[in-house]
C-alpha cells in the first residue's frame, strides 16, 4: 500500500482549527508537522482562529502571578469559560524558570508576556519578554539610573496592527527634578533600534507611589492623572491624545478609579462613596478613523456610557476582570469568585491552595505560538525548566 501525504496547505489549515493542547500534542508526530507549527505563517493563523473561538466560547485566559511565604513570585495560568463553573478549578503553574527578579507583569499580547524589574523603589523596568510556550525569551536593555532615587516610571505593552504586526514596549520616565515632565522611549520587538525616544508628556499620569501599567484597548496604552484626565499613547503613531473624561470623576478621585477592558473597550470602575462600583465604557459612535479628521477632534466621536452597577465592593482588597456577558469576575487573595449584577449575588468559583497568595491576575491572556525569533528578535533565549 502507498503511503498517502496530505498537501501542506490542507494541513496546516487542519491543524490551525484544532484547540491549542491538541496543536502542542501534533507537534510530537513528526518533524515535518513540527515545523509547519512552528513556521511564522502558521502562529499567525493559528492566533487569528484562537480569537475567532474564544469570542464565540465566552472563554477568558487568565495569567495568575502567586506568592508563597519566603518563595519568590511564580505564574499560573486558568481559564474561565461562560456556563462551565469548574472550568478555572485548574491551575497548572507555568512551570519555568525566569531569569529575572519579577517585579509585576507589564503585560500580556497574544501569548507573550512583559515583565518588569525594580531598581529602587518606584522604577518598574519593562526588561524581558517571554512566551512561556516556545519557551523563548528576550532582554530589553535595562534604563540607566545614576541613584535609586533618581525619578519613577511607568511602563505598557500592546499589539496594535495584524497586518503590521508589531508589538511595542512604551516606558516614561519622570525625573523627581522635573516631576511633570516625562520622557517617553519606545521598544519595537524586531525593529532592530533598541530603545527610542519619542518625545515627551507634560502631564504627571499615575500620581501614586507605585503607578500601575498601562491599559491596552483599541490600539492604544492609556493612563490617568490627578485630575482624572484619561491620555491615551496610540501605538501606530506614537503620540498622546486626551480623552473626554467619564461622568463620574472628579479631580483628587484617582484613588477610587481603576482602568480596565470590557468587549475590546476602554472601561472604568469607579468606586463610590457608598461601597457601590459604577462601570463605564468608552466607545466610538461614528466609523471615522483618526486620519480622516484633525488629530485634537479624534475623540469627540466618543462618548461614555454606563453599563453596569456593582452595588457592594470592596476598594481594597478585591480587583475585577469585565467579561462580555455583564458579569465580572473577582478576585481577593486566594478566591476567585463570579459576580452577577442582575442577580446582585457573587458565586465563588474556586479556592485555590491554602498558602497561595494571588498577588495579581492579568486577564486576556492566551497560550500561543508566537515566535519572538521570528518576529526579528535574534538574540533570542531559551528558558528552562523551574525545579
Amino acid at each position: 500500500m502507498e503511503n498517502f501525504f496530505l498537501p501542506e496547505e490542507i494541513t496546516r489549515d487542519t491543524l490551525s482549527r484544532l484547540p491549542f493542547e491538541s496543536v502542542l500534542e501534533c507537534k510530537l508526530v513528526c518533524k515535518t508537522w513540527r515545523n509547519l507549527i512552528y513556521n511564522p505563517y502558521f502562529f499567525h493563523l493559528h492566533l487569528r482562529r484562537l480569537y475567532d473561538h474564544n469570542s464565540v466560547a465566552g472563554k477568558v485566559g487568565l495569567l495568575f502571578i502567586t506568592k508563597k511565604k519566603k518563595e519568590s513570585k511564580k505564574l499560573y495560568y486558568g481559564e474561565y469559560v461562560e456556563n462551565d463553573d469548574d472550568s478555572c478549578k485548574k491551575l497548572p503553574r507555568i512551570n519555568l524558570q525566569l531569569p529575572v527578579d519579577m517585579a509585576c507583569i507589564v503585560g500580556s499580547c497574544n501569548g507573550l508576556i512583559c515583565i518588569s524589574i525594580t531598581h529602587g523603589v518606584t522604577i518598574d523596568d519593562p526588561v524581558y519578554i517571554c512566551n512561556p510556550i516556545t519557551r523563548e525569551c528576550v532582554n530589553l536593555p535595562r534604563f540607566k539610573v545614576n541613584t535609586i532615587a533618581e525619578g519613577r516610571m511607568l511602563s505598557g505593552f500592546g499589539y496594535y496592527h495584524s497586518s503590521t504586526n508589531e508589538y511595542k514596549v512604551v516606558r516614561i520616565f519622570y525625573s523627581f527634578k522635573q516631576p511633570s515632565i516625562g520622557r517617553i522611549q519606545v521598544y519595537t520587538l524586531g525593529g532592530g533600534s533598541g530603545w527610542r525616544d519619542v518625545g515627551e508628556i507634560t502631564y504627571p499620569l499615575e500620581p501614586t507611589s507605585r503607578p500601575s501599567p498601562g491599559t491596552l484597548a483599541n490600539g492604544a496604552l492609556h493612563w490617568v492623572d490627578y485630575f482624572g484626565n484619561i491620555f491615551a499613547f496610540d501605538l501606530a503613531d506614537e503620540v498622546f491624545r486626551l480623552l473626554p473624561p467619564p461622568p463620574c470623576f472628579r479631580p483628587g478621585d484617582y484613588n477610587y478609579f481603576q482602568l480596565k477592558v470590557l468587549g475590546g473597550w476602554l472601561c472604568v470602575f469607579y468606586h463610590n462613596g457608598d461601597g457601590s462600583l459604577d462601570v463605564w465604557s468608552l466607545k466610538k459612535q461614528k466609523n471615522i478613523s483618526k486620519y480622516d479628521i484633525k488629530e485634537q477632534d479624534y475623540y469627540k466621536f466618543w462618548s461614555w456610557s454606563k453599563e453596569l452597577i456593582v452595588k457592594k465592593a470592596s476598594m481594597y482588597r478585591e480587583d475585577y476582570c469585565p467579561l462580555e456577558s455583564g458579569k465580572i469576575l473577582i478576585h481577593s487573595r486566594s478566591t476567585l469568585s463570579r459576580y452577577d449584577p442582575n442577580m446582585d449575588t457573587t458565586q465563588p468559583l474556586v479556592k485555590f491552595d491554602k498558602g497561595l497568595l494571588i498577588v495579581k491576575v492579568i486577564p486576556d491572556h492566551m497560550n500561543s505560538f508566537v515566535s519572538l525569533k521570528a518576529l526579528g528578535e535574534e538574540d533570542t533565549k531559551t528558558i528552562v525548566s523551574a525545579s
